[in-house]
């Protein structure tokens, strides 16, 4: 290569030291952008939890919020993945983003005029969990038609290590701020930051997307198109057996997140600034996981890691509840986020692997369905943290959560040949 620049050449060489999955331009914007949203989607998460909490002192009222919240990857996971399996990508990522600003520019405003009543905070906020909707089925099957066959696993990890890593400093930001100027200053920088988001999808949408145009079958229904995701859910060992534990998990063990700001104050006994260290900790662990496992030339199978993420991040939970004292509080968060990396990560890898790619979206809208039962289980931790308190609260539902997902791998056996 006589006539390449140095220039060039440090850029060739800068990107041989990149992940696979970077190497492609594309997903290098999805990536910018995902980074913005996960920001924004931990950001808020702290911030409502808290701001609920100073306004009631109920921990109940802080599992409606969580409740709200996610509610909507429910009631619209599979519906949202059948809808936007017909449009651009892109464009559906412009318009949820789009949602999910004016919502946070909304909050941002009622808080400034000292407007902001209880229900409209659930409202907004379940304006934002609509968006999350959309946006997770519609993300992760971009990010694998991004990718060759052989880097899907290792973008996923990529995709799940950007969120955990805007987990750190976006929780601690929310404390920081929280600390610093109250609700206001917060959600003015959450309409900031979707902003930003906006500006880095037009420019994936002009320059970058995958060259589908309206999907493949357009003329097929949207009723159709929710039974096929149904059906191959139904029909694949391997998606059946993600669908069910995540169900698990969501429903048992991950409701212990809305809970820290109770689990911070009632028992631990610490401010908003600890408060954001603490809700951040997980993510310097699925941080590492991430990387570690974008980084492998040759993948651990995906169930092992999923199904030992599982069991292994329930335990933790069970001695972070038991926990008093803040620095082994911190050091559990850290521990859980290695196990829920492996879980999150792979838990995409194994349901885009297992489907055809013309089903990726309706088969991921079926995952955003499973995990939507996450508010059920917000709501139940908040109703019995009332009542028997958090510590007794989380660790009795994830000593059941671990009785229920061996119960199901032991029985049905579904990621056998996975």
């Amino acid at each position: 290569m006589r006539g390449e620049s140095a220039a060039a050449r440090l850029r060739r060489r800068g990107r041989g030291l990149l992940p696979a999955p970077l190497a492609v331009p594309a997903y290098r914007r999805l990536w910018l952008s995902s980074l913005l949203y996960y920001h924004a989607f931990h950001f808020e998460a702290i911030t409502g939890g808290w701001v609920v909490f100073e306004r009631t002192g109920s921990p109940l009222d802080v599992g409606l919020l969580g409740f709200c919240r996610a509610i909507p990857m429910f009631a619209l996971g599979l519906v949202a993945g059948a809808i936007t399996d017909r449009f651009r990508r892109s464009s559906v990522l412009l318009a949820v983003q789009s949602v999910g600003g004016a919502a946070a520019l909304a909050l941002a405003l009622l808080f400034a005029f000292d407007a902001a009543s209880l229900p409209l905070i659930y409202l907004l906020t379940a304006l934002l969990g609509c968006a999350w909707a959309a946006d997770y089925s519609t993300r992760r099957t971009l990010v694998a038609e991004m990718q060759a066959r052989e880097h899907v696993a290792a973008a996923l990890s990529l995709e799940a290590a950007s969120m955990q890593a805007n987990k750190i400093l976006a929780t601690f930001a929310g404390g920081l701020l929280l600390a610093a100027g109250g609700p206001t200053i917060c959600y003015g920088w959450l309409a900031l930051i979707y902003a930003c988001n906006l500006l880095a999808l037009v420019r994936l949408h002009r320059h970058a997307d995958t060259p589908h145009g309206p999907r493949a079958g357009g003329e097929i229904g949207v009723v159709e198109r929710i039974r096929g995701g149904w059906t191959v859910a139904m029909h694949t060992p391997a998606v059946l057996g993600v669908l069910l534990v995540t169900m698990a998990m969501n429903l048992l063990v991950f409701p212990y997140q809305q809970m820290l700001p109770v689990v911070a104050r009632a028992v631990l006994g610490v401010g908003p600034r600890e408060l954001g260290l603490l809700a951040g900790a997980d993510g310097i662990g699925a941080l590492v996981m991430g990387l570690v496992l974008a980084g492998r030339r040759r993948q651990i199978r995906p169930p092992v890691l999923f199904l030992g993420g599982t069991f292994a991040g329930a335990v933790v939970v069970i001695a972070l509840a038991g926990s008093r004292v803040f620095a082994l509080s911190y050091a559990l968060q850290i521990v859980a986020g290695v196990c829920f990396g492996a879980f999150g990560a792979m838990q995409s890898a194994i349901v885009i692997g297992a489907v055809a790619p013309a089903m990726r979206t309706r088969a991921m809208g079926m995952l955003a369905t499973a995990i939507g039962v996450g508010p059920f289980g917000a709501l139940l931790a908040g109703v019995l943290s009332t009542a028997f308190g958090p510590a007794v609260t989380l660790t009795g539902m994830a000593a059941l959560a671990l009785i229920v997902i061996a119960a199901t791998v032991a029985r049905t056996r579904p990621f056998r040949a996975a």
